[in-house]
């Protein structure tokens, strides 16, 4: 368990941090090299387009860790436990069931890309697109954790425990 534990905390807290800060990196150097220096550098602007990509989907999938994706509240939160439970039990069933569905040919279509590689830096766009399947991989985990939680509170009547989010 300690091992899935450091694996999903790499992905989405370490690995997200890096790529955000490569993405910073590589944006500030650019406005230097082009309005400093004036020599616009495209092997920058690729990199901070991966990294953004990696960025965001690894960013959705930590923001998923603490249920913290955006939510129409206004009449979920006036509902009983109860009804709530119900509902994030269907959605994450949903969800589940179709990012497992979606996975197979997503990870067809990343393996093929092995054949394109990235225009200056040459990179194949295998290691580009991986972000996504990845991204599947951590949020269908993610989503069967809850699902659990939920079908033990709807039936048993103990509180779902769910992480301390870190920026509160």
């Amino acid at each position: 368990m300690k091992v899935v534990k450091f694996i999903v905390d790499l992905f989405e807290k370490h690995l997200s941090a890096i790529f955000l800060f490569v993405l910073f990196l590589s944006m500030f150097l650019q406005v230097i090299l082009r309005y400093v220096f004036n020599m616009p550098s495209p092997e920058l602007y690729e990199i901070s387009t991966y990294s953004f990509a990696w960025t965001v989907l690894l960013g959705a999938a930590f923001a998923r860790r603490y249920r913290d994706h955006i939510r129409f509240n206004i009449i979920y939160e006036r509902l009983p436990r109860k009804i709530q439970l119900v509902i994030d039990i269907i959605f994450d069933s949903f969800f589940t069931v179709l990012l497992i569905l979606a996975f197979p040919p997503v990870i067809r279509q990343a393996l093929w890309y092995k054949m394109i590689r990235s225009e200056v830096l040459g990179i194949p766009w295998t290691y580009l697109v991986m972000c996504l399947p990845i991204f599947m991989g951590l949020v269908v985990g993610r989503n069967i954790v809850f699902l659990y939680r939920e079908l033990r509170e709807l039936i048993k009547g103990e509180p779902m425990k769910v992480e301390e989010k870190p920026w509160r």
